[in-house]
């Protein structure tokens, strides 16, 4: 099982305005790997005739959960996730795995929507200066198997 671990240095993050393959550019400078969480709601649908005194859920909406993406600043980068906000449509993301165990063309793909917004977090005296993609995803979480 070991062979098939994934280390994060090798996972691709890239955004675009839109989903056109060829527009997707690399997030220079991100230390995260971000994959949002779906959490379902479960819905109390318990009533007086519920068996046994048990309460009984259904499924309800799924929630998409927040993230931040830790990317080391530049300007160019604070610029351009700027331009994402300001244009108040979400932005593109998609996350590439590398090949791993019997893939030869390519690996797992996770795509997914979400809006950005971009932080200067407070840094130390010995620290590198860091911009924070705080991402709030909308819609669903796509995901290719790699071939």
């Amino acid at each position: 099982m070991a062979e098939n671990v994934i280390a994060g240095d090798l996972v691709g993050i890239e955004w675009s305005v839109d989903e056109v393959e060829g527009n997707f550019a690399v997030i220079k400078g991100c230390k995260t790997v971000g994959i949002p969480e779906e959490n379902p709601e479960y819905r109390d649908r318990t009533s007086l005739d519920s068996p046994g005194r048990t309460r009984e859920y259904g499924v309800g909406l799924t929630e998409v959960s927040e993230l931040t993406l830790s990317c080391f600043y530049s300007a160019e980068l604070y610029e351009q996730a700027l331009a994402f906000k300001a244009s108040g449509v979400p932005v593109f993301f998609r996350v590439k795995l590398p090949m791993i165990g019997d893939q030869a063309t390519n690996g797992d793909v996770f795509a997914y929507k979400a809006f950005v917004n971009p932080s200067i977090p407070a840094v130390d005296q010995d620290g590198d200066l860091m911009t924070d993609l705080k991402l709030r995803p909308t819609g669903l979480i796509n995901w290719t198997k790699g071939a």
